[in-house]
């Protein structure tokens, strides 16, 4: 049975430092210009019709390529040569675990059971839908578990050598996010895309 559908979208990423490049070269032309400041002043409006809430003409993989790839994983790459990889795993596998528990925190639990957990599960949001390939395993009322067969951030974030960040910044939250739901909702996880394996499997039981 299948949760979520992707397919791989092998379009070349969009890298905001090539779309940068365009400026100097603007700006070149101007120098040369014999109405220059004319051109500065032409520069200095704003461009019209454009607005943050268009859609922008991107695959899944680009966004995450922009979003991952070229800025937030070379920084988090430097921190930890800085850091030392093993304290910034520690330090950032805190961070995430204090940031969900903060958003839970005084919250009555979300799910009272797998069957309202299962539900949903199945109703991910756009972003999910669009980055994991997931099928169900098991689904009753002591056990729900899937298996991804593919995830984007794991292909991401292994493409830069950076796995052990990705799962530590990804992958271990899921446990404090089960917590948040309920804390006798227990995640039990054998394998991770991210970390090498097959696929990620992931089980859920309700304790106690």
């Amino acid at each position: 049975m299948t949760l979520l559908e992707t397919q791989e979208n092998r379009s070349a990423p969009i890298s905001r430092r090539g779309l940068l490049t365009v400026l100097p070269a603007g700006a070149a032309g101007c120098l040369g210009c014999a109405r220059a400041a004319a051109c500065a002043q032409q520069a200095q409006e704003p461009l019209a019709g454009h607005s943050w809430a268009e859609k922008a003409d991107l695959t899944w993989e680009q966004v995450f390529r922009f979003a991952y790839q070229k800025d937030l994983i070379p920084l988090l790459r430097v921190l930890s040569e800085r850091l030392g990889r093993e304290e910034f795993l520690r330090l950032l596998r805190e961070a995430g675990d204090a940031v969900v528990g903060k958003k839970a925190a005084g919250r009555p639990p979300m799910v009272r059971d797998l069957v309202t957990f299962a539900a949903s599960m199945k109703n991910m949001p756009p972003i999910i839908q669009h980055t994991l390939e997931a099928e169900i395993v098991e689904q009753t009322p002591e056990a729900f578990e899937y298996r991804v067969k593919k995830c984007l951030w794991a292909k991401v974030f292994r493409d830069e050598s950076a796995a052990d960040i990705g799962y530590v910044m990804i992958c271990y939250p899921d446990y404090a996010v089960a917590r948040g739901l309920n804390p006798k909702l227990k995640l039990i996880r054998t394998k991770t895309l991210m970390q090498g394996d097959d696929s990620c499997v992931l089980r859920y039981v309700m304790e106690g």
